[in-house]
């Protein structure tokens, strides 16, 4: 019987608070235009496209270019100009993101039997920041950056297996995505547990995987 010696997680929305300091990001590039913030919720999710393109669109590109590309799109299709301080106003929030509240009590547990590493569709100098909040060291903290490829790109997941010295079989994921991580545990067989914040509905498609609302609940399982 293989045995789980670490836990790897997601960072933005699983560890950290992502989707919240979104909404308060794009909240004040509105305020700042003296514009309605119902327009906010329309903002992320032409960011979120965005993102999305061009995170899987060759050449690769470095993470802070793909948050000033997607802010400056996510703005024009909302009819409104952009400049590069709506892109650095949302890095500057990126850089700094505070933990969800069960995280740094749940990584402290997990942290006397496993070891625990983040796989983040990332740059290393966005990640740092944030990582003090959680409250214990992590064995590794793997990126986009290093590894030239974005989530659910295989290659990510494989060189954060190399740099761990682990088989997939060896490893335990915890998420809150489904495309970009579970996606990639149901291929390569990772026990995964689907941390589910924000009341979304399973997909069959990528299944297996074990559901829990927080890290906290996850942690509670292994």
């Amino acid at each position: 019987m293989t045995v789980q010696r670490v836990v790897t997680f997601d960072f933005y929305g699983t560890l950290v608070q992502w989707h919240e300091t979104l909404e308060v990001a794009f909240r004040e590039m509105l305020l700042r235009r003296a514009l309605p913030v119902a327009g906010t919720a329309a903002l992320l999710r032409d960011f979120a496209a965005e993102g999305r393109r061009l995170r899987d669109a060759p050449p690769w590109k470095p993470y802070r270019q793909v948050l000033h590309d997607s802010v400056a799109f996510a703005l024009r299709r909302a009819g409104l100009a952009a400049d590069a301080a709506d892109g650095e106003a949302l890095v500057a929030r990126v850089s700094t993101i505070p933990p969800h509240v069960d995280v740094p009590a749940a990584l402290a547990v997990l942290k006397t039997r496993y070891r625990l590493a983040a796989i983040s569709n990332t740059d290393d100098d966005l990640i740092a920041g944030s990582l003090p909040g959680l409250g214990v060291e992590l064995d590794a903290v793997v990126t986009a950056q290093q590894a030239r490829a974005y989530k659910p790109d295989l290659r990510l997941f494989h060189h954060a297996h190399q740099v761990l010295g682990v088989t997939p079989a060896e490893v335990v994921h915890v998420a809150a995505s489904q495309p970009l991580d579970m996606a990639v545990c149901r291929v390569l067989g990772i026990r995964a547990f689907w941390v589910n914040r924000r009341g979304e509905k399973a997909e069959e498609r990528y299944k297996p995987f074990t559901e829990v609302a927080t890290v906290a609940e996850a942690a509670a399982l292994l």
